[in-house]
């Protein structure tokens, strides 16, 4: 038996991981109950996530030096009959952190939670010579802690590190636990949650201008450390970097934003195909769910409902990956669409010459009576536009060239 073993694991990425790594018998296990799980299965090698990685180490026969000084287990072996547990998270993090060129020597780090991860995060940054450390959580538990209650005591520490599951898939909006606008000198902001790709505490971030990661690159590492205990083999690290990127890709949304006829359904299409992702146009979400043409619906309602039935396929669809959207013109009028979208989701924003596009017919657009309306559309909407796009493509040559340099900004978006 190889897999992962949790209490729920939906929003795992991991079985995909490992079985591109080449361990095609890996499998996610959710259990209530971690020491049933052990005594009623023959275990070869297995991951261990939250709650369990405590949890699990009373039912073990060893533990390697990192997980006997975390007291956390996330990568358990059995060796000639003996079940050995280690911490290949360490592993994970202190590769996340050289991959983003970041420098914890002298720094003040905060750390949000005291759970089993936060002991496996604290024992990196003490290795790696941070000045001060500080965990906060909803109850003390050591010297290191302070209450979530008394976090803008440390508003001038420099790096930020969530081992919370606050905001993990399917509680996506839970509250944020601090405000990072309080915050005067902060680095970076690391999230080691990577489903959704974007947590609304990485989107804070991002607002600000604060670097900001994600948890995805340090479970593909931890995995590769996983793998080369399990099989006793190493996994070069441009492997283990084409996996990275090949996840990101996959379970990135490519979300299409511009103007009506701006070719947002076209490139939906064409890109989703390439790159076997699910194509969904909130437009026609909209008319399914409403079971009514979008003409009919602002005939009968007015805008002002269709933008709220706009929300409401936004609010079924922005939780999943592998999907590749075009959104209605309008929808980046809503901010909260775009909150939600860019979750899990890359904006590309197409433009297109409002000029050009005034001089199609246009048939079925209920703000678009005249050519000139659509140039009022551009001059309003497109500051928007901007302001949500991870990338622009200025739709001026032949489709071929505008899907390349679309492929080429995801790579570099997720490469960066």
């Amino acid at each position: 038996m190889f897999g992962l073993v949790g209490k729920k694991l939906k929003h795992s990425f991991s079985e995909e991981i490992h079985n591109l790594f080449g361990n095609e018998n890996y499998n996610l296990y959710e259990t209530d109950n971690i020491e049933e799980f052990i005594k009623k299965n023959i275990i070869n090698g297995i991951n261990v996530t939250i709650p369990f990685k405590t949890e699990i180490i009373p039912y073990l026969d060893d533990l390697d030096a990192l997980a006997k000084e975390t007291l956390s287990v996330n990568t358990i072996v059995n060796k000639s009959g003996k079940l050995i547990g280690y911490n290949t998270d360490y592993y994970g993090l202190k590769e996340m952190l050289g991959y983003n060129r970041i420098t914890i020597k002298n720094r003040n780090i905060l750390i949000l939670g005291n759970g089993s991860v936060s002991k496996t995060v604290l024992k990196l940054m003490n290795d790696l010579g941070a000045k001060n450390i500080i965990r906060l959580s909803r109850q003390i538990r050591s010297n290191h802690d302070d209450l979530f209650s008394n976090y803008e005591s440390y508003v001038t520490y420099d790096i930020v590190i969530n081992t919370t599951p606050v905001g993990m898939y399917p509680n996506n909006d839970d509250e944020l636990l601090i405000n990072l606008k309080k915050f005067k000198n902060i680095e970076c902001l690391i999230d080691l949650i990577y489903n959704p790709i974007r947590t609304k505490l990485v989107l804070q971030a991002e607002k600000l201008n604060i670097k900001a990661i994600n948890g995805l690159y340090m479970l593909v590492m931890q995995a590769k450390k996983a793998n080369e205990i399990f099989f006793n083999k190493e996994i070069p690290l441009n492997i283990a970097n084409k996996i990275y990127r090949k996840v990101y890709s996959h379970h990135l949304n490519y979300v299409f934003i511009g103007l009506p006829l701006s070719g947002k359904t076209k490139y939906a299409k064409i890109i989703g195909d390439i790159s076997s992702k699910t194509t969904k146009d909130t437009d026609n979400l909209i008319e399914n769910k409403y079971d009514s043409s979008i003409p009919d619906i602002f005939e009968a309602y007015g805008e002002k409902t269709f933008r709220e039935y706009e929300h409401s396929v936004v609010e079924d669809i922005y939780k999943h990956n592998c999907l590749a959207i075009s959104t209605g013109g309008g929808l980046i009028e809503t901010a909260a669409n775009m909150e939600l979208l860019r979750q899990n989701g890359i904006i590309i924003y197409l433009n297109r010459d409002p000029n050009i596009i005034s001089k199609k017919k246009i048939y079925g657009r209920p703000l678009l009576k005249q050519s000139s309306d659509i140039l009022e559309l551009a001059k309003r909407r497109g500051p928007m536009y901007m302001k949500y796009a991870d990338f622009v493509i200025d739709i001026k040559k032949d489709t071929n060239s505008h899907v390349n340099e679309i492929k080429e900004r995801v790579d570099e978006y997720i490469s960066r």
